[in-house]
């Protein structure tokens, strides 16, 4: 059985897994998950429609803090956020912490039959193509937020 629970598929034998075993990168979520929810307090959300407990701070840092192994952190990262347990409002960097909406714990049955995407590359023109096309959008936004300026000074 692999760190975050699940099993490899089987080459000709079954493979025997105990289903009381708690996996390990699980048991992370969850201490990460508590940390968060134990520094975290409650905020307008939705334009002040709802309450919700929003954690503010450096998640490198409550990693080490947690004393987890740095490969972790994109792995629990991405699970919790797959889950929706907990959903990013600003990403952080440098001395900015990030700032998290928390849903709810992480939940041991969802945890194994989740399946993260992974994001497929997709070769240089086709990326190329698709930063084409994301600043095209932008312009053409633009664009139209200046005409509606022009048009409202007139």
């Amino acid at each position: 059985m692999a760190i975050d629970g699940r099993t490899a598929e089987p080459k000709g034998e079954s493979a025997v897994v105990d289903p009381t075993v708690i996996p390990a990168l699980y048991e992370h979520a969850v201490r990460v998950y508590n940390a968060m929810l134990k520094g975290a307090k409650t905020e307008d959300i939705l334009n002040g429609q709802a309450e919700a407990m929003v954690y503010e701070g450096h998640l490198t840092k409550l990693f080490r803090s947690l004393h987890l192994p740095v490969p972790y952190y994109v792995s629990i990262k991405n699970q919790l956020a797959g889950m929706k347990c907990i959903e990013q409002l600003r990403r952080g960097g440098g001395t900015t912490p990030s700032k998290w909406i928390l849903w709810g714990p992480p939940d041991l049955e969802a945890w194994k039959v989740y399946r993260p995407t992974k994001a497929r590359r997709g070769n240089a023109t086709q990326m190329q193509a698709g930063q084409i096309k994301d600043l095209h959008d932008r312009v053409t936004k633009l664009e139209g937020i200046v005409e509606y300026l022009m048009r409202r000074e007139a």
